[in-house]
């Protein structure tokens, strides 16, 4: 390894050598091997060779897991790499990752990873990870809001709750905007759910109540939904809701919370199948409209997204983050 070093250091110059070792953080207690593999992976990011770059730093990060502040580096990086070879899976897992070394070791806010590189994971993360999802990161949240205030705030108008009880504030990626007349939707998502969701008044009558301790349940997913909160918290919204709508499929209340929780934390087939079994959300939330053509398009169903995105985008402000989905599903 030394010899392999030597040689680089001969090629790439003293100069731009210097340059190099500043810019990757002292590993004292890293074992050399792993050292060697987080230059290899930097070499590649700067060389802009991403998928071998991602590679690198995969490994290297994987010998530094009882090191976290090293680790939250070297996940940074990865993230770059992972970004330039447009793997969103990638870099939504090392986003995880990096909020559990954050979480428990503070290892990203606390880390002596240079202001540059914080800059470009934070603005690669806004585009690659839903607002609120990102939001519920204490460290990414304070520069995420200076950057762009709008996608990483709750929405100051929430879309109505399609429940008989009355929601508290919904932290939106998409901000609400004044309702107006959307376009009417080609077929796509709007048929999809109604086979999906086939309670006619008569099945509808025999469905068995909610009782109130699944009332409780829903009324605290809402309530873990409608304000910022780690991922840990999210997830239990989602297990809250998931066990109501899944004792009730006839209850579009709990279709349509379940779904909501498994959107906010990148559960896509999920957030699919309780959107779909509990029925259009309809054009009064566009909010919903929204999450459910993510979901389609990230389970593959590009045609029923842009249905629902074209229904939505009447009722919807344009944050960084919609306009990343716009892009891509339809492709403006």
């Amino acid at each position: 390894m030394k010899k392999t070093l030597k040689k680089q250091g001969a090629h790439i110059g003293a100069p731009l050598l210097l340059l190099f070792l500043v810019s990757v953080p002292v590993l004292a207690a890293i074992d050399p091997f792993y050292q060697g593999l987080l230059r290899d992976g930097q070499q590649a990011l700067d060389r802009k060779e991403y998928g071998t770059a991602a590679r690198h730093l995969r490994l290297a990060c994987f010998g530094m897991l009882e090191d976290p502040k090293p680790l939250a580096d070297c996940l940074c990086r990865l993230v770059l790499a992972q970004d330039g070879a447009n793997d969103i899976e990638g870099v939504r897992e090392t986003f995880r990752r990096l909020t559990e070394v954050e979480d428990r070791y503070k290892g990203y806010s606390q880390g002596e990873i240079p202001p540059e590189l914080r800059a470009a994971v934070e603005a690669k993360l806004a585009a690659r990870i839903p607002a609120t999802t990102l939001a519920s990161a204490p460290a990414l949240r304070a520069t995420q809001g200076k950057k762009t205030a709008a996608p990483a705030g709750p929405a100051p108008r929430p879309a109505p709750e399609p429940a008989r009880t009355a929601p508290a504030t919904k932290p939106a990626s998409p901000i609400a905007a004044q309702p107006q007349a959307p376009e009417p939707a080609p077929a796509g998502p709007a048929k999809a759910p109604a086979t999906s969701s086939p309670t006619t008044a008569a099945s509808a009558a025999a469905e068995k109540p909610l009782t109130d301790a699944e009332r409780r349940k829903l009324d605290q997913a809402r309530q873990l939904l409608a304000e910022q909160r780690p991922s840990k918290e999210l997830r239990q919204a989602f297990e809250l809701a998931r066990s109501v709508a899944d004792a009730h499929p006839g209850s579009k209340e709990a279709q349509h919370l379940a779904a909501e929780g498994a959107y906010r934390i990148s559960r896509w087939s999920d957030a699919t199948t309780y959107f779909r079994r509990g029925g259009d959300p309809g054009d009064g939330e566009p909010e919903r409209l929204f999450y459910m053509a993510v979901s389609l398009y990230e389970s593959g169903d590009a045609p029923g997204a842009a249905a629902a995105l074209k229904r939505a985008l009447p009722n919807l402000k344009r944050t960084a983050y919609v306009e990343t989905y716009i892009k891509k599903i339809l492709g403006q």
